[in-house]
């Protein structure tokens, strides 16, 4: 769009240049023109009859109907009211002529040789038609560096918006060029992007190199705990441990998982799933918990249909009501909606008189982030992980927002 601007401006302004050289030549051509014949004029006034004739002065006298000889040439152009324009076939010579009424004399045509002056007006034209067209190409050659140029930005800023939006960090500015210093930028952006993937891929490799080294050695544990509560039932020590160990082999268990999820292992079971029915079963399998802490759970879900892992879509729904009932107060109230908008999918869960603080919201699902809030509660911050995971393994995306003092999570599918 600023490119079209640009363009039409220059035109219009070349366009303007054009009609005021031409203006200003043409200007020049008769007002010069009509000063000599008038300087003509007053010297047959002042002689009291027409001079002798030369190549650069021609005197006619006319009837009363002011008719030109025939043998005369016609006029090639109109200058100015009364002034026309004659051009000699013989001489290739052009004359400005003008019909005087003397008192003494009648009607008498004065022409007067203007050559040189419409070569001038010629070569003026000619110079403000080159200028047209030169400013024209400038136009044309700006535009298409400015189309050039504009996409190029476009490309970058789309690229970064997709990278913020979904996540993925594989995404790179596509370079068509390596001579301007807009594809200089874009190079230097696909590095960076490629240093921070690096460097992601490295966080996330250590925690899940991390969990499964140690999921082996603490199940081993989990067993020789289990064997000694077993032997020795009275030491109430040994359920506390083993409380413990499930609860880190949960939370190792859980990254490996969302690992496999983000690494897009799991799309061999994708199938058409009616996304509807999947919400129905989730909220079926809470809703004794809900109404343990009585929590009322609204429901307006239209029916849907979608190529999904089932299980995963299942398991990131029950991660986000989980945590709606987990934290909200007793006698509040979960709203759940499903509507679908042409092929879009969009699932609202909604807490109701609940808020997270802004500077949390965008945090919330990072691995192992946990709000103050949310701290007293057992968890470990890994469920609104898994839920981003398998949204973006669906090519869908998820944001959380407080909206009128309730807490809302929005998923497109």
């Amino acid at each position: 769009m600023m490119a079209l601007l640009f363009t039409i401006l220059c035109g219009a302004v070349a366009l303007s240049l054009g009609y005021f050289i031409n203006y200003f030549a043409k200007g020049h051509l008769v007002h010069g023109a009509q000063a000599v014949i008038d300087s003509e004029v007053k010297y047959i006034q002042a002689l009291g009859q027409l001079p002798d004739m030369d190549q650069s002065k021609i005197y006619i006298q006319l009837n009363e109907d002011a008719l030109l000889p025939s043998d005369f040439p016609k006029p090639s152009k109109v200058l100015a009211e009364g002034l026309l324009l004659f051009e000699m076939p013989q001489t290739e010579k052009r004359y400005a002529a003008r019909i005087h009424n003397f008192a003494d004399l009648g009607k008498v045509l004065i022409a007067t040789d203007i050559t040189d002056m419409a070569d001038d007006f010629d070569f003026m034209q000619w110079i403000g038609i080159a200028s047209i067209a030169f400013v024209m190409i400038v136009v044309f050659v700006s535009y298409i560096i400015s189309i050039f140029v504009v996409k190029g930005t476009n490309d970058i800023a789309e690229t970064a918006y997709e990278i913020i939006r979904t996540g993925d960090l594989s995404r790179r500015v596509n370079i068509s060029a390596r001579w301007d210093d807009l594809s200089n930028v874009a190079i230097v952006l696909n590095l960076l992007f490629d240093r921070i993937e690096q460097l992601m891929q490295g966080v996330r490799q250590v925690s899940d190199n991390i969990a499964h080294d140690l999921r082996t050695p603490l199940t081993r544990m989990r067993g020789h705990i289990d064997m000694l509560q077993k032997k020795q039932p009275e030491h109430q020590e040994y359920s506390k441990l083993l409380d413990e160990a499930d609860h880190i082999l949960q939370t190792f268990n859980a990254l490996l998982r969302i690992s496999r999820i983000e690494t897009e292992q799991q799309r061999s079971r994708f199938e058409r799933q009616d996304i509807d029915k999947v919400l129905h079963d989730v909220i079926e399998f809470y809703e004794p918990l809900a109404e343990e802490k009585n929590i009322v759970i609204n429901k307006d879900i239209q029916p849907a249909q979608r190529v999904c892992d089932r299980d995963l879509i299942f398991q990131a729904f029950a991660n986000i009501i989980d945590n709606a009932i987990k934290y909200g107060s007793e006698k509040s109230h979960i709203n759940i909606k499903l509507h679908k908008h042409d092929e879009a999918i969009e699932i609202m869960i909604e807490n109701s008189g609940v808020c997270v603080l802004d500077e949390d919201l965008p945090k919330i699902f990072d691995r192992f982030y946990r709000a103050d809030k949310s701290r007293s509660q057992q968890g470990s911050g890994l469920g609104l992980s898994l839920v981003d995971a398998v949204v973006k393994l669906h090519g869908g995306s998820v944001e959380a927002r407080n909206m009128n003092e309730n807490f809302q999570i929005i998923t497109q599918l």
